[in-house]
């Protein structure tokens, strides 16, 4: 298992562009210098009234699947 971390600051504007069928994944860069794509969907437990903010730890197995998803703050 590897696991990565990274932060998100996304308005909650910038969010309904998303959801609206314009992008299917985020690309976030991990504090590991690691360039991820990672499905919007996974997010959708983590978005508040002001968008999805927060510092995140993503699990992945040997294949580089998506096990967990965690916001850390």
């Amino acid at each position: 298992m590897r696991r990565l971390r990274f932060r998100l600051a996304i308005s909650r504007a910038q969010l309904l562009q998303y959801y609206q069928g314009r992008t299917a994944a985020l690309s976030v860069v991990t504090e590991q210098g690691v360039r991820l794509q990672v499905a919007l969907h996974h997010f959708r437990s983590f978005v508040g009234h002001d968008g999805l903010n927060g510092r995140f730890e993503i699990e992945l197995n040997g294949e580089q699947q998506l096990q967990r998803l965690d916001r850390l703050a």
